[in-house]
């Protein structure tokens, strides 16, 4: 028999929360948290796919020809239709994974003697936190994911950033090798790893024009330049940038050293305004980090390492707009008579199981989702890596 009355091992029904409202709580409480975030030029589509092999067409640009002028009594002239090229792949699965034992359970009885407050109210709390971590673990993933594909044009998992999962596995974003350039020699714009020693021969602001006139070559008009804000930092420290900002807000200045101290005495704010005025392209500047968790055995304890989720020493050119989907399976629900509840979230895409073992009195809480980034106008892409 219960002698509290109440059922703290279970904290969806500590919370008043079952498989009949589930749904509603989570819609209730993180309708417009994470399935609003922005992972800028993607979107979900609209349609899950029930297996993880994908077919999606390359997406041209939006560029109409004109009309032919001919005689009132002439047929029209018939267009080409251009083929599309067909990009293919698969879809990784990824998990997450919380167990709420008896320390938890505990925790809850105590708050609630203590706080005075209703256990509802404590349980609904825990309840949203923990919904909270899973939801905010799978949404840094899915940013992750957009990051990569767009500053390396693919996404590699490896031990380093997916510890205990599956590695060495690359999913590519098929952008034409001759769209990525790498800077060698003296031409790097810094010669060593720490960034303190400029190539002899770099020039970045003559690099990024070359890839925007072969973007504009190609038909792009609005263009998109991405750098990760580290990397942008210490471009704006490199001396032919400082150089040419100088130039551009005063061309009448003596030489490039006065162009350079110019320069160097605007604040940060001020520099990447100027920075962006020098290109026919909009700046986007990506400040996000990601943390992946592993088990030290030395001390035995959970470790959290931090990685810059958009790669370092990147500049990424590419078409302002949309520039792919997030390409989802549909998730299997547990057979019928399953004892715990489910919710969907991410489209349908994130499948969320709650079930306690009353033997242990552990209840459990695992996510379940299969999708990838795709970039759908992978010739438009360009890649510049500067070290």
């Amino acid at each position: 028999m219960n002698a509290t009355g109440l059922n703290y091992h279970d904290l969806l029904q500590a919370a008043g929360v079952n498989q009949g409202n589930f749904q509603a709580f989570i819609d209730g409480y993180f309708a417009n948290k994470y399935n609003t975030a922005m992972w800028d030029g993607f979107e979900f589509d609209a349609a899950p796919m029930l297996d993880y092999t994908y077919q999606q067409f390359q997406s041209e640009l939006k560029l109409n020809v004109m009309a032919t002028y001919v005689n009132p009594d002439s047929p029209a002239k018939m267009k080409s239709t251009e083929g599309f090229s067909e990009l293919s792949g698969t879809i990784p699965t990824m998990k997450s994974a919380l167990v709420r034992d008896s320390k938890e359970q505990r925790e809850l009885m105590k708050m609630q003697m203590a706080s005075g407050d209703s256990t509802v109210n404590l349980a609904i709390s825990q309840l949203y936190r923990t919904m909270d971590q899973l939801l905010g673990e799978h949404t840094n993933s899915i940013s992750y994911q957009r990051n990569q594909m767009v500053s390396k044009g693919k996404l590699e998992l490896l031990s380093t950033n997916n510890p205990g999962g599956i590695a060495n596995i690359t999913f590519s974003a098929q952008i034409p090798s001759a769209n990525i350039v790498t800077k060698t020699g003296n031409g790097k714009w810094w010669t060593d790893t720490t960034r303190a020693t400029e190539g002899t021969t770099s020039d970045p602001i003559a690099d990024i024009e070359a890839e925007i006139q072969k973007m504009q070559d190609a038909g792009v008009s609005a263009i998109t330049i991405e750098m990760d804000k580290l990397t942008l930092k210490a471009t704006l420290g490199h001396t032919k940038v400082l150089s040419a900002i100088g130039y551009n807000l005063n061309p009448l200045v003596a030489d490039a050293t006065v162009a350079k101290a110019i320069a160097s005495n605007l604040s940060y704010n001020q520099k990447v305004a100027a920075f962006q005025g020098l290109f026919e392209a909009t700046l986007k500047v990506t400040d996000q980090i990601a943390a992946v968790e592993t088990f030290d055995k030395a001390t035995m304890k959970p470790v959290s390492t931090q990685m810059r989720s958009f790669a370092a020493n990147v500049v990424s050119l590419y078409p302002t707009g949309n520039i792919g989907k997030i390409k989802h399976v549909l998730p299997i629900l547990p057979a019928e008579g399953f004892q715990g509840a489910i919710a969907r979230y991410f489209n349908g895409s994130l499948l969320l199981r709650t079930y306690s073992d009353i033997n242990t009195n552990v209840q459990y809480f695992n996510t379940e989702q299969a999708l990838l980034a795709v970039i759908d106008k992978p010739k438009y892409f360009h890649i510049l890596n500067v070290l």
